[in-house]
């Protein structure tokens, strides 16, 4: 009987110092006292990590006689294909770049696709040369921002602007878009 008296004497307060110390611990470290608006640790490594996990996506757009560039932050991605969609999509996104008259009223983008042969298709819809309204050096800026945009983000060889799903001559009259538009992106304008 002396035995089992002595271990309920040293087991029992072993255990109470465990779950105490246990208790103690998960209260100090882990709970968040909603009463004094006290934020968690946790809480805030968190907030810290969703701002770090940000990256810049650069945009280019047109500007006078020239690109300007905007940065945009976007939530963390490895995937390629949302990166593109996203720059693109933004320079299209007239309420995003501060030049309304960039680009042809309604022009948007229906589609984002990579090739096998490294040349990313971007594919815009009619309105894109159903309203241009311009000379030259607009067209050109217009391929220029489409290009400058998309190989800032992404690594890509080249380019190929679609319209409505399908090869297009040009949008405006000026340069020739049915192949990939590295060669008249490249380019320095001449005023």
């Amino acid at each position: 009987m002396r035995k089992s008296r002595l271990i309920f004497l040293v087991v029992l307060p072993l255990i109470v110092l465990i779950v105490g110390t246990t208790v103690v611990y998960y209260y100090i470290m882990w709970k968040d006292d909603h009463r004094s608006g006290a934020t968690s640790l946790i809480a805030l490594k968190e907030r810290e990590k969703l701002v770090s996990d940000a990256r810049d996506v650069k945009v280019f757009y047109p500007e006078g006689a020239a690109l300007n560039i905007m940065i945009i932050k976007i939530k963390q991605t490895f995937d390629t294909m949302k990166i593109a969609e996203t720059a693109i999509g933004e320079l299209f996104n007239l309420n995003a770049i501060p030049n309304k008259e960039a680009f042809p009223s309604n022009a948007r983008v229906l589609g984002i696709y990579y090739g096998i042969d490294k040349i990313l298709y971007v594919d815009l819809s009619a309105e894109i040369k159903k309203n241009f309204q311009g000379d030259a050096l607009k067209e050109f800026l217009i391929i220029k921002s489409i290009y400058e945009t998309a190989t800032s983000n992404v690594e890509l060889d080249d380019v190929k602007i679609l319209i409505n799903g399908k090869e297009e001559e040009t949008i405006g009259g000026h340069y020739d878009i049915s192949s990939p538009i590295k060669r008249i992106a490249t380019q320095e304008a001449k005023i």
